[in-house]
């Protein structure tokens, strides 16, 4: 049993930057054997919210406010806790770090701050010294400058096993600086990698952040030699070392993607040098089964990851001595994620260790008297330091004894590792020896050996191969040298090898080194395009669901005969079963309620899961140009009105909408209404007749394209005038009123500044699916055919419902007789449409939304002041 226990403590309130103090109160879950203290509140204290902690010599703990100061302190005895004397400010003009680590006499930081043109430091690795030997920290060195900040900037900090080196950890939206690209374990000829065009994040996030994504890299005490040793993370904030001298991470989920094909949960990650873990942005994530990336040791589900933890050295029982600790900061939750070897790898079973309400968990050390020191924080939020201490029986289990075989596997797979950046011929033929093992790590680090070495010294050994595992590995790797010249060599290896004939898992492979083949080497002559795809559409549909998704892009992309249809009725297929992509899990209910701002969310997608699989070949078919016809294309259209009934996260609809728009830019012009109307978009036809037109011209602008135009500085500021002409331009005054001009079918914008600031009518505007107004809503019928219908209903008997499908034309109407309607509710689609900025110039947009922020006053301030950021 765990012990439930209650703390009373005094909370921050940073509102406006004024300090109250008022009583709250946080419930712990502690498992029996242990005891709680909290021996220090750093907010209450006025020193911060604390995400960075180390600990040094002599006993001493060093800490970081995110947003301030480095502190140093001694822990107090038992019983006993600090006050604000007792914590010193170090006199050093550094802080703000996110990693802290003390080793060779010196404490590293890793900063996490903006470059100002005025500012002395901003984020990048330091190192700082007691010069004079005085036990006073007083001189900081900048040993390398890195480009990015906040919270997917650079992070923590570990010692490695043998001390001889120290490992760092970076966020996505933190660059690789040069002397890491020079210096890589990973080819760096990194890039996106996907086969057809991506979708971006809907809502704006991480759209300009290309491969690698956050990384991990090492270097030396002086910090003068540094080697990049794994990528393709979100966001991991921390690493650690188990007790085999291997490195873990435990990494984000994109929560705003949950119910999409491509969402990712929160995932332990074992860092082997040269590792990719496939993060793209948007919708461009490589699904695990990529053999150019590797799989998680162990998923997770929602969360925000912030610190891991080995637990060898803490006085705890002997179950956790092999395993980590991993704190997620969102639902205030420790997980003990037991390691288990598998392989050259592991494999790993979770539990919760420890949890509380509320409680953002920011950072966690082992202290040198064997107890686990805690810190809650972040964001600004109340601080509070805690020591968790055993206080049970040690020798609670015994220690598990290792396979033999595994140990050998994994000096395999690091001698393998040994050879990726030499080209010696022996690390060519222990890389090639084992280019079919059956250890998915172990092939990973022969083909990466292959990767680092020139084609020419292997391509013999490539040419005479007649193993099809090895010639599939050996593709991979050739197809991302993006060398055409050798695309035909390629394709005749690849041509005997029948997909039927292979494990699943090798199915996967060569169709991934078909994709990355054409991806990186140029699409296929036509004569070899129509080879490949004959051979390939023999095996669609696959029973297998991961494979047929390959099946269908590649076809897809190959248009091959009938691949639209077969698509189309894959579409159906999962819609009805309501197919779920694997290895996918949800919080459960009781988890979800320690967090206010993403429980919700969650408990709402459990109730209302998305068919992510039909998902998939909806996007699929947003590019299909060809194979059409006008019953496929009613059934695809009509799918919208299926799936935006779901719930996902905050990006869903918005992304849905997208693919909507995209799809309908391969319809006929002159048969857009018409499939518009079925999807649930109405063209305003004569409405626009007296409008006038935008200026343009457009673009197919993101969410952080309109905000990067509003907050523009360099451009004109906003004219009224041509704000109204925006607003008309735009369509928007055909449904909305600004002081009493305009239409009635949506809400009056004229007090709409006063409730919602830019950013939010940016993403109305941008996604108007997110939230409907139950006032402007339209009613979805489902009728017996199997078609929808959508709009206001004018009027209804007991016989009949006349419908207005158009908000545009309320003449308009459709007579539905009551005996064929199935079931009614809100339509899930706005009556608004998507994309009615693109048709105008940024100047344009601008003038709209200070049009919308002044709620149609030419007289309101923001005309008479200089343009500022919302």
């Amino acid at each position: 049993m765990a012990l439930s226990i209650t703390i009373l403590i005094a909370c921050k309130d940073d509102t406006q930057n004024e300090t109250t103090t008022q009583d709250s109160e946080i419930k712990f879950n502690i498992p029996d054997g242990f005891s709680l203290e909290e021996i220090y509140h750093p907010s209450a204290n006025e020193q911060g919210s604390w995400v960075a902690l180390a600990q040094g010599p002599n006993g001493i703990i060093y800490s970081c406010d995110q947003y301030g100061k480095i502190y140093s302190f001694t822990p107090p005895k038992k019983g006993e806790e600090l006050s604000k004397v007792d914590v010193t400010p170090l006199d050093i003009e550094i802080g703000q770090a996110h990693g802290l680590l003390w080793a060779f006499n010196s404490l590293y930081v890793s900063v996490n701050k903006r470059w100002e043109e005025d500012s002395d430091y901003g984020s990048g690795i330091y190192k700082i010294e007691d010069t004079n030997s005085d036990g006073v920290l007083d001189q900081s060195t900048m040993l390398l400058k890195l480009q990015g900040n906040g919270e997917h900037g650079p992070h923590s900090l570990v010692l490695s096993p043998d001390g001889n080196e120290i490992y760092f950890i970076a966020g996505n939206h933190t660059l690789v600086p040069d002397v890491l690209k020079n210096n890589s374990r990973l080819p760096n000829n990194w890039n996106e990698d996907n086969l057809l065009p991506t979708y971006l994040d809907a809502r704006g996030h991480a759209n300009d952040i290309k491969a690698p994504g956050g990384w991990v890299a090492k270097f030396n005490p002086e910090g003068t030699e540094w080697e990049l040793l794994s990528a393709g993370y979100r966001n991991p904030f921390d690493i650690a070392f188990n007790n085999d001298g291997e490195l873990f991470t435990y990494d984000s989920d994109m929560e705003w993607d949950i119910g999409m094909p491509w969402y990712r949960p929160t995932r332990i990650c074992h860092v082997v040098p040269g590792s990719e873990y496939g993060w793209r942005t948007g919708s461009g994530k490589w699904p695990a089964y990529y053999p150019d990336n590797l799989p998680a040791v162990h998923n997770l589900e929602q969360g925000s990851p912030t610190a891991v933890l080995s637990a060898a050295s803490l006085n705890f029982p002997s179950k956790y001595k092999n395993g980590l600790l991993v704190m997620d900061w969102s639902f205030g939750t420790v997980y003990f994620i037991d390691l288990v070897p598998k392989g050259s790898s592991y494999e790993a079973t979770r539990e919760q260790f420890f949890s509380g309400t509320p409680l953002p968990l920011t950072d966690m050390i082992s202290g040198s008297d064997g107890n686990l020191y805690f810190a809650t924080g972040g964001r600004n939020l109340d601080s509070h330091f805690y020591r968790l201490t055993y206080t049970g029986d040690a020798t609670a289990k015994a220690d598990t004894v290792e396979n033999a075989e595994n140990k050998q596997l994994r000096e395999l797979r690091r001698t393998l590792e040994s050879f990726q950046k030499s080209s010696l011929e022996e690390g060519l033929s222990l890389a090639w020896e084992n280019l079919d093992h059956e250890d998915r790590f172990i092939r990973y680090a022969a083909r990466m050996v292959l990767e680092h070495a020139e084609f020419d010294t292997w391509k013999d050994r490539f040419s005479s191969e007649t193993e099809a595992t090895k010639l599939i590995n050996a593709s991979i790797a050739l197809a991302r040298t993006d060398d055409p010249q050798h695309q035909q060599l390629l394709y005749k290896k690849l041509e005997p090898i029948q997909l039927e004939t292979l494990t699943k898992e090798n199915q996967l492979a060569l169709l991934r080194a078909y994709s990355l083949s054409f991806i990186r080497m140029g699409k296929p002559a036509n004569a070899a395009g129509n080879v490949i795809a004959k051979k390939l559409n023999n095996s669609f549909p696959h029973a297998n669901n991961s494979v047929n998704k390959e099946l269908g892009q590649i076809l897809l992309y190959l248009e091959a005969d009938g691949i639209t249809e077969g698509l189309v009725n894959q579409l159906v297929k999962h819609t009805e079963e309501r197919t779920v992509s694997e290895g996918v899990g949800l919080l459960d209910e009781e988890t979800t309620l320690r967090s206010e701002q993403y429980g919700e969310i969650i408990r709402e997608v459990l109730a209302k899961m998305p068919p992510s699989e039909a998902i998939y070949y909806g996007m699929l078919l947003s590019n299909a140009e060809k194979g059409w016809n006008k019953e496929l294309r009613e059934t695809y259209f009509s799918w919208f009105y299926d799936v935006l009934g779901s719930k996902g996260g905050m990006s869903f609809k918005a992304y849905m909408e997208n693919v909507r728009q995209r799809a309908m830019t391969h319809v006929p012009e002159a048969e857009k209404a018409y499939f518009k109307e079925i999807s649930g978009e109405y063209s305003p036809t004569d409405a626009v007749a007296d409008l006038p037109q935008p200026q343009g011209p457009g673009g197919i602008y993101t969410a952080g394209d309109i905000q990067n135009i509003v907050w523009n500085e360099e451009m004109n500021g906003g004219d009224f005038e041509a704000g109204k002409r925006a607003f008309e331009a735009a369509m928007c005054v055909l449904c909305h009123r600004i002081r009493g001009e305009g239409g009635a079918a949506g809400p009056d914008l004229t007090q709409a500044h006063t409730k919602f600031g830019t950013y939010d009518l940016i993403h109305a505007v941008l996604s108007p699916n997110d939230e409907i107004s139950d006032q402007y809503a339209h009613t979805l019928l489902e009728l017996a055919d199997g078609k929808n219908l959508a709009g206001r209903i004018q009027s209804e008997n007991e016989e009949e419902i006349v419908l207005m499908p158009n908000p545009y034309n309320e003449t308009y109407t459709v007579t539905i007789k009551k005996e064929t309607v199935v079931q009614r509710g809100p339509s899930p689609i706005s009556p608004m449409p998507g994309g009615l900025l693109n048709r105008l110039n940024p100047q344009e947009i601008k003038d709209l939304f200070k049009y919308l922020q002044s709620g149609g006053d030419e007289n309101h301030e923001s005309y008479n002041e200089n343009e500022s950021q919302d």
